[in-house]
């Protein structure tokens, strides 16, 4: 039995799913690696789609402050200073109509907040009239255009982008775009006024565009990119473990065929010598004990011939050599198996009349023997062969139950076309591995011979059928035919 299991071993049945264990290992990584990079590439592509339309609006923002730079001087600088001498925003006047100058550009844009700082960073002027003369509100923006700096730009945010990801909808002002931009004179009015007053930093313009749409557009596109990815990948994924597993199945059960195979051939070859020796042995002593079994015989049926403390002997001799002319029989029997015949054949009726034949010996030994076979169990093949390997069952059963113990028959026709023929005992069951009691001349009785099961075995086999043995799950042994119906034999 060792040696049949490192060949199975060798073969690689032990590890015949290591090829596609890395397989299925591969199909997990591949499956995480292209969620892993859909992820990536939807990040970047949100990214990329976020920049370009933030670039898109700083370019609105820029063409949207040149404009107001231009409609203020014009409009409000420019008249203010012609009618009033200066620009004075604490003026009601002065502020309201820089008010109305704001608003009438900003009719209908998605614009916030506009401020104007002096070069104090002081709010002059604000559409929120409660932020004037506020010296808290400016950013790095502000310092770096009365520096010099052409624009500056920066994004405001309530919620991180993570955030922004898992909201079904942005509420608007959630991410905020702020340019700064210088007020200077325009000189489309003064095209000959020098670079040093032309480079003249009026105040600091600094204009909040609500930029959350965009945003939710970059958030849809993002989700779309890995949601496609994701079906993409679990479908391709489903295909490859699908495919992975029926190749799996198919292998496995070329490989567990191939390993049947090769068990039978062995187990052939070996029974197959063993079979040419042991015909050979029991043919040659067959005949001689023949001859002593009939002569005692002879001996004991002689009246007056026999004195009486002869007797004992001779009925000693005739006994053994009875016994010893059985084992021979089994021994042939074995060697040469009998070709089955075809009849149609009741299994409950064969097993019937097996117990028939052993029910004193159930009695003798108090052993409960519970019948629970159906009415047809139809199989075709040789009743006497049938019979014998019943019987031997049956004989095996009795031997291992204790007394007082129980034997249990159950059988059934199954939907698959086979019929099924089961005993069980409550003895001690198989000692070892189940299979190693079909090994000839294997045995734990000391007088017996070894062949019962195999010879049981045979019996089986050459019908077409399976002999199955284990333990049972309370204890005692189950030893159980499998034998084509003969519905499905027929047909």
């Amino acid at each position: 039995m060792f040696k049949r299991k490192n060949r199975r071993e060798e073969s690689g049945f032990g590890s015949r799913y290591l090829p596609f264990g890395f397989a299925r290992f591969f199909s997990w990584f591949f499956l995480l690696l292209i969620l892993a990079s859909s992820v990536f590439l939807a990040l970047f592509v949100a990214r990329a789609t976020t920049s370009t339309l933030l670039d898109s609006q700083e370019d609105y923002a820029l063409l949207l402050a040149e404009n107001l730079n231009k409609q203020i001087f014009n409009r409000f600088t420019l008249p203010v200073t012609v009618a009033s001498g200066r620009v004075r925003l604490g003026d009601p006047e002065q502020y309201q109509l820089l008010d109305d100058v704001v608003h009438s550009l900003l009719h209908g844009l998605r614009v916030q907040t506009i401020r104007i700082y002096n070069n104090e960073y002081a709010v002059t002027y604000s559409t929120n009239k409660d932020e004037v003369r506020r010296t808290d509100l400016y950013t790095q923006g502000v310092p770096e255009i009365f520096q010099g700096a052409h624009h500056h730009f920066d994004v405001l945010s309530t919620m991180s982008y993570f955030q922004a990801m898992l909201r079904p909808r942005l509420p608007e002002g959630s991410f905020q775009l702020r340019t700064v931009y210088p007020l200077k004179i325009n000189r489309e009015l003064y095209p000959n006024i020098s670079e040093e007053d032309a480079a003249t930093v009026l105040g600091a313009l600094e204009v909040i565009q609500d930029v959350s749409n965009h945003y939710q557009i970059s958030i849809r596109n993002q989700w779309l990119i890995m949601g496609g990815f994701l079906i993409s990948s679990l479908v391709l994924f489903t295909l490859l473990h699908m495919v992975a597993r029926k190749a799996e199945k198919v292998i496995a059960e070329r490989m567990e065929r191939n390993l049947q195979l090769e068990a039978e051939l062995h187990q052939s070859e070996k029974l197959a010598s063993m079979g040419r020796m042991v015909a050979s042995i029991a043919h040659e002593i067959r005949n001689p004990l023949g001859i002593i079994r009939s002569s005692s015989e002879f001996l004991l049926r002689r009246e007056n011939a026999v004195q009486d403390s002869s007797r004992p002997i001779l009925e000693a001799i005739y006994d053994e050599s009875c016994r010893l002319g059985s084992t021979v029989n089994d021994f042939l029997d074995y060697a040469r198996p009998r070709q089955p015949r075809r009849d149609m054949v009741n299994m409950t009726d064969v097993a019937h009349k097996a117990v028939s034949f052993l029910t004193g010996e159930f009695q003798k030994r108090n052993i409960e023997l519970v019948d629970e076979l159906p009415q047809e169990l139809p199989v075709l093949g040789d009743g006497d062969l049938l019979y014998r390997a019943v019987y031997n069952v049956l004989i095996n059963a009795l031997q291992a139950t204790d007394r007082d113990g129980r034997v249990i028959m159950r059988g059934q026709v199954r939907e698959n076309g086979q019929t099924m023929l089961e005993v069980m005992d409550s003895g001690p069951g198989f000692a070892d591995d189940c299979q190693k009691a079909l090994d000839p001349f294997y045995t734990t009785k000391d007088n017996g011979t070894g062949l019962g099961l195999p010879i049981v075995q045979s019996i089986i086999t050459s019908h077409g059928g399976k002999l199955e043995l284990e333990n049972g799950k309370e204890g005692g042994a189950v030893i159980r035919f499998i034998l084509p119906s003969a519905s499905s034999s027929q047909m």
